[in-house]
């Protein structure tokens, strides 16, 4: 370890907010917003495939993992090695800085209180997500470099034009064994699309989500 650098472990508890890419194209970050502000955290790879699919915005999670201070530059990097559902709590966990870890020991880290039932909010938290509409977006690199992030990024900003954020889902998924043909999309009613580009996206959520009209809107015969 360089004298100029300083790396322990830290716990963060908050909100959700998605992923986020690095390197261009790769969602290799996981963003959560906390009390103390919203953190960036690298994501190794044994992890993503899981939270890709486990993971909503908006959902509460703690995150635990290594910090890494580089003195000179100011700068600090994180990086995962636990996530799992929580239970909003009045007192965010800030990162833990003063202790440098030569081996790790769970037991050196500030805990946030623990909740007597993280089950039941688990349970919960599943039986939430199952009553929304799900979008699955092939996150697989060759999709990726095709436009599958930007696909992804397009969808959730039309979903939250349009009110639907609270309602449906978007979610990475690995390969769907067509990445010739990438981006590919599946719509809640399991309608496959292949080779879809970003400006396409509000005409896709109006065809598959279109918008009521108003009762006291008459149409013309």
């Amino acid at each position: 370890m360089s004298k100029y650098s300083q790396t322990s472990e830290f716990i963060l508890e908050g909100r959700f907010l998605g992923f986020a890419a690095e390197d261009g194209y790769k969602l290799k970050l996981l963003r959560i917003s906390t009390s103390t502000g919203e953190y960036r955290i690298k994501l190794p790879k044994e992890l993503r495939p899981r939270l890709y699919y486990s993971l909503t915005p908006g959902e509460w999670i703690q995150v635990s993992g290594y910090q890494k201070c580089h003195l000179l530059k100011g700068t600090t990097k994180l990086k995962a090695y636990h996530v799992v559902p929580a239970l909003p709590t009045a007192v965010d966990p800030s990162l833990v800085e003063q202790r440098p870890l030569p081996t790790p020991r769970l037991q050196s880290v500030v805990s946030p209180p623990v909740s007597p039932t993280p089950q039941h909010q688990a349970n919960s938290q599943a039986n939430s997500n199952a009553k929304k509409a799900t979008i699955l977006v092939c996150q697989k690199s060759d999709c990726c470099k095709r436009g599958g992030s930007a696909v992804m990024r397009a969808l959730q900003a039309s979903l939250d034009e349009r009110g639907l954020a609270e309602e449906v889902v978007i979610k990475g998924t690995g390969c769907m064994k067509r990445c010739k043909a990438g981006p590919n999309v599946i719509m809640p009613d399991k309608t496959r699309y292949s080779q879809i580009r970003p400006e396409a996206i509000p005409d896709l959520l109006e065809k598959h989500f279109p918008e009521e009209l108003p009762d006291d809107v008459e149409i013309a015969s």
